[in-house]
């Protein structure tokens, strides 16, 4: 992988997803928001992997998985905060963002819930016999869950081509995973028999080559494969409202992870003077943030399209 372009992508989700913060902290973004910054080498790493006709499928923290994807970032920010313009009309909001035209087939709320839609869009892959694998996205919380259990099982039966990212943050929302997790995700998935790959998820290198072998495993009939990366959060779970949460980690781990943080791994690397692409990104942030506050809202026109069901045909059904 280019390793400059790599940094620059994983700038742009960086810059991107502090910017939605900042909106959050004025409450411009209606609902829950759940930052990606931190973790950035995981979508970069494993995305730069795929073909562009392959189906990725999100949760909650997805923003930067959609960019990642190749999804604009206006559209996508268009849709955080409810404007016209956006990639779902305005109307998903922050936990629902997708995107067919950059396959980005989805994302949810619903913890794992994203596991068995991968699972449908990769039997769809495997019968339509074009070699294609499908990437669903995750964290270590969801890995533990009934219906990725059920997934998997399915998934690995039927040799399913989905690769499975775990981002094993070492947090459930605001409790540590080993309070809640008798196995790890690695020896969760170890147990079921499923092949599987543990990288640094803060190297987006190490990442792009373990995605890179795991999905050519998929595509040549390997079935499901999984992929644990160990990263970690640098700002918290999410925030709901226009106040951040208060701090609830140990500050030794906070500093021993940020101390490896993706973007400085990366730029460790990189020999050319950085300065310049960093102003850049930052500038080109900043202009995309005012042009998407000053825009409005959704026609009120809109609100019955995107439905697979009117509200005639509701009460029609009723009667």
């Amino acid at each position: 992988m280019d390793l400059l372009s790599a940094y620059r992508a994983m700038l742009e989700i960086r810059l991107f997803e502090e910017g939605v913060l900042r909106l959050a902290g004025q409450g411009l973004v209606p609902g829950a928001t759940h930052p990606y910054t931190g973790q950035e080498a995981v979508a970069v790493g494993v995305l730069a992997a795929r073909r562009p006709d392959e189906w990725v499928v999100s949760f909650y923290r997805c923003h930067g998985h959609a960019l990642a994807a190749g999804s604009p970032p206006e559209p996508l920010l268009r849709e955080i905060l409810g404007r016209d313009g956006g990639v779902c009309g305005g109307k998903s909001g922050s936990m629902h963002l997708a995107d067919r035209a950059n396959h980005l087939l989805g994302s949810t709320s619903i913890v794992a819930a994203q596991l068995p839609i991968a699972a449908g869009a990769a039997m769809s892959a495997k019968l339509d016999g074009a070699g294609r694998a499908v990437i669903v996205f995750c964290g270590d919380g969801a890995l533990s869950a009934g219906g990725a259990y059920e997934t998997l099982m399915i998934a690995a039966a039927q040799r399913l081509p989905l690769l499975v990212v775990c981002e094993d943050n070492g947090w459930q929302d605001r409790t540590a995973s080993p309070l809640v997790r008798h196995l790890t995700p690695t020896e969760l998935v170890r147990g079921l028999r499923l092949p599987h790959v543990e990288v640094d998820g803060n190297d987006v290198e190490a990442v792009h080559e373990a995605a890179t072998g795991a999905l050519a495993a998929c595509r040549d009939g390997g079935g499901v494969g999984v992929l644990v990366a160990h990263t970690y959060l640098r700002h918290f779970h999410s925030q709901l409202g226009p106040r951040p949460p208060a701090e609830y980690r140990p500050a030794a781990e906070r500093e021993r992870w940020l101390a490896r943080d993706p973007l400085t791994v990366a730029a460790d690397r990189i020999t050319a003077d950085l300065t310049a692409l960093r102003a850049e990104v930052a500038a080109g942030t900043d202009a995309l943030i005012r042009r998407v506050v000053d825009a409005g809202g959704p026609a009120p026109a809109t609100a019955a399209t995107g439905i697979t069901v009117t509200g005639d045909a509701l009460i029609g059904a009723a009667r």
